[in-house]
């Protein structure tokens, strides 16, 4: 197993558009906005040693946005889907150290997936980088999740399966 540790953190409340890979710089900690740079871990393929993460999370009123900016990505991962999911934990030596997906608290359990997790598949694009939004109309507690992270496959919409956890990117949702 390939093991790469890198991380930078940053909280402002000044835009960051994640067209442009750049390093956020550290503002007041109070902002509403949370930027980290990553990723935290890469595992399993050596391929992903390369990648570059940006996550970027912003609070509404009743609202949380999860951005989502990779770069560096290998050329065989060039047009394939690829899932990236919040996780309960943040990321850690081995894989499973994330933890399940986040789950929305008080969601009902007929509740579908899509509706209680934060989903951002992205499709890797020949420049290889691959970006993603996602809105949901509810606020992620502090401390309810820990990190996103990239999976070898695209989600599957009933079980929410990605596959192997390639790359993890501690976020201090």
């Amino acid at each position: 197993m390939t093991l790469v540790r890198r991380t930078a953190v940053a909280l402002g409340a000044a835009g960051l558009a994640l067209g442009a890979p750049t390093a956020p710089a550290l503002a007041d900690a109070k902002a509403r906005d949370i930027r980290v740079q990553g990723p935290t871990y890469v595992y399993k393929d050596p391929r992903y040693a390369r990648a570059k993460t940006w996550v970027r999370v912003s609070y509404g009123r009743r609202s949380t946005t999860v951005r989502f900016l990779a770069t560096g990505l290998p050329r065989k991962a060039v047009g394939k889907t690829l899932g990236v999911h919040v996780h309960k934990n943040k990321c850690g030596r081995k894989p499973s150290a994330a933890g399940p997906h986040y789950q929305r608290a008080g969601a009902g359990r007929g509740t579908p997936l899509r509706y209680k997790e934060i989903w951002l598949d992205v499709k890797v694009r020949p420049d290889r980088t691959a970006r993603s939004v996602a809105r949901v109309p509810w606020r992620v507690g502090r401390g309810q999740a820990g990190s996103v992270v990239m999976h070898a496959k695209p989600t599957d919409r009933k079980t929410g399966d990605a596959g192997d956890r390639l790359v993890c990117t501690t976020v201090p949702f």
